[in-house]
């Protein structure tokens, strides 16, 4: 009774956000965000019919979805990381060509174990795939937030909502992954309420950051974020010239 209240709870949050951002217009703003949220919304319903109709498929499309979330989420941490950098186009640029690079190897990586290992299955691949996305989303917002408070860059209410309630949700998974694969503890009925609790409580967040546009905070003049930025550029490319000259003359480094 009580997992059904939670699931309810869930769903009713998750509308009303979409409705609210199509009545403010502003979920164009952020529109990775919203289509995760949309997405999810859908995932959970699908869930509801076919452990319904099809409980026998259940554990392989739960397994699935949990991985097409996990995945849709390393986007919207993309578009956090886009959002706060707005106003430093070359930190974007680097910022994003990293995180792609480190998505596509923690594919490969868990892709390739799967392939080359002995009793290989769906849901074990899945689970694996979703666990490694996890932690790396925990890792990457952490970084986030650390440049965020280390180069004093400030974001509006909206974009500082996201980030605590998706850092929040997404640190609460990594513990109930970790957790929950212990014996004795995924079996236990208040162990399974603990993620539902935590992405309810982070809906909450949203809601209550969310329900209004508001812009992020025009950056000052000279912000040492792009004087660093420049400074490394610039050492970069001297390397590069170095280099070049190096191959094309046969000189000294």
């Amino acid at each position: 009774m009580f997992t059904q209240l939670l699931w309810w709870a869930g769903n009713a949050a998750e509308v009303l956000l979409l409705v609210r951002s199509v009545q403010g217009k502003f979920y164009r703003k952020y529109p990775t965000f919203y289509f995760y949220l949309g997405s999810v919304l859908l995932v959970t319903l699908l869930r509801f019919v076919v452990f319904t109709f099809r409980p026998g498929s259940y554990p392989a499309l739960y397994w699935y979805t949990q991985y097409f979330a996990a995945t849709i989420g390393y986007a919207v941490i993309l578009e956090i990381y886009s959002q706060a950098l707005k106003k430093y186009r070359g930190a974007v640029r680097v910022a994003n060509g990293l995180l792609l690079c480190i998505l596509a190897a923690v594919i490969l990586k868990i892709i390739a174990g799967a392939v080359s290992g002995s009793g290989w299955s769906p849901g074990e691949t899945m689970a694996a795939l979703e666990r490694d996305l996890r932690a790396l989303q925990a890792a990457l917002l952490l970084v986030i937030i650390a440049l965020l408070a280390y180069y004093k860059i400030r974001t509006g209410r909206n974009l500082t909502g996201i980030v605590v309630g998706y850092s929040f949700y997404v640190a609460t998974s990594v513990v109930s992954v970790g957790f929950g694969s212990l014996p004795g503890f995924g079996p236990r009925p208040g162990w399974r309420s603990a993620l539902p609790i935590a992405y309810l409580a982070t809906l909450s967040i949203w809601c209550f950051t969310l329900w209004s546009y508001h812009p992020n905070p025009e950056p000052s003049p000279g912000s040492k974020i792009e004087r660093d930025y420049k400074a490394r550029s610039e050492q970069t490319k001297r390397i590069l010239a170095r280099a070049r000259s190096y191959l094309k003359m046969g000189g000294e480094l």
